[in-house]
């Protein structure tokens, strides 16, 4: 696909998650999958597809990222989820759809806060409209009647 902006897909769709993972690794976007359930979701990033600028950035100040991304887990969790969080790695477990989509909203606007500078101003014009800064529920695509998202691949 050449168009940055991607709809959202469920598992019976042709662009899967390893299409979605060559995408972000060629355009150093931070890789971010929803995997949903009959009954609840669970999001999931992993760093493999940034620069070793952005990885450098996220382990110099874990602190602050770990804690933005719990955060970011607490509003979003239910009684049921649960948190796994590395600095390579972070999943929210067990959330509501509707959450996990929110969740994976912020957790992009997190992670791209650790991109470099140009790149960051580059990804977010693309992705958002230029728009990073205010993190919103993805708009409905009329022509499709669901979400529309660029940020991250739903399976």
């Amino acid at each position: 696909m050449s168009k940055a902006t991607f709809d959202l897909v469920d598992a019976r769709d042709s662009f899967m998650d390893t299409d979605w993972f060559h995408h972000c690794r060629q355009t150093r976007t931070p890789y971010i999958v929803i995997r949903s359930a009959e009954t609840s979701a669970d999001v999931l990033w992993d760093y493999v597809t940034l620069s070793l600028d952005a990885d450098a950035r996220i382990r110099a100040d874990f602190q602050r990222f770990e804690r933005e991304a719990r955060a970011i887990f607490e509003r979003c969790a239910n009684p049921d989820s649960y948190l796994r969080i590395k600095p390579t790695q972070i999943c929210f477990d067990r959330l509501e759809l509707d959450r996990a989509k929110h969740a994976a909203l912020e957790l992009y606007a997190l992670v791209e806060t650790y991109l470099p500078a140009p790149h960051a101003q580059q990804v977010a014009s693309r992705l958002f409209g230029g728009h990073a800064d205010r993190v919103e529920p993805p708009p409905v695509a009329p022509e499709h009647g669901r979400a529309r998202e660029s940020a991250f691949l739903v399976t």
